[in-house]
């Protein structure tokens, strides 16, 4: 199984390396990301999953990348079916502060989630078999 949750472009720097995709242009990046996604699910056997938590994210000019997008277009190029989704919450914290003036000022919504997209490569059905039974978590009583 391939479970990633790679870098948002250069909104996140990880290091000074000009070679970390953090560093590059969006165009770059998105090479050298779709890059490590054909590197990846060519070490991924048949039957298994693939799962991205990716978000959109702006530029610097304040529009949307359209990252989600891009990550579903690289991964069906890869031979990989798109073949879940979901979202997941992330916490609020400081946003309420932070998006009343950026609302204000620019009508940009705040964001509170990031996007869960699940792939497969190869037969679904033998994707989940492979995984087995899965036991569901029980939270504890107060």
């Amino acid at each position: 199984m391939i479970l990633t949750c790679p870098p948002y472009g250069d909104l996140e720097r990880y290091s000074d390396d000009p070679n970390d995709l953090s560093n590059m242009p969006y165009d770059l990046f998105l090479g050298g990301f779709r890059q490590s996604i054909k590197d990846a699910v060519a070490r991924l056997e048949n039957d298994r999953f693939a799962v991205f938590v990716v978000g959109d994210f702006r530029d610097k000019q304040g529009h949307t990348r359209g990252f989600v997008a891009d990550t579903i277009a690289a991964c069906k190029d890869m031979e990989l079916h798109f073949y879940n989704d979901g979202v997941l919450v992330t916490a609020i914290a400081s946003l309420p502060l932070r998006v009343r003036g950026m609302f204000e000022a620019s009508r940009k919504l705040g964001k509170t989630h990031q996007n869960v997209l699940v792939f497969v490569k190869g037969d679904p059905k033998r994707a989940t078999e492979a995984v087995g039974n899965v036991e569901p978590y029980h939270f504890p009583e107060n």
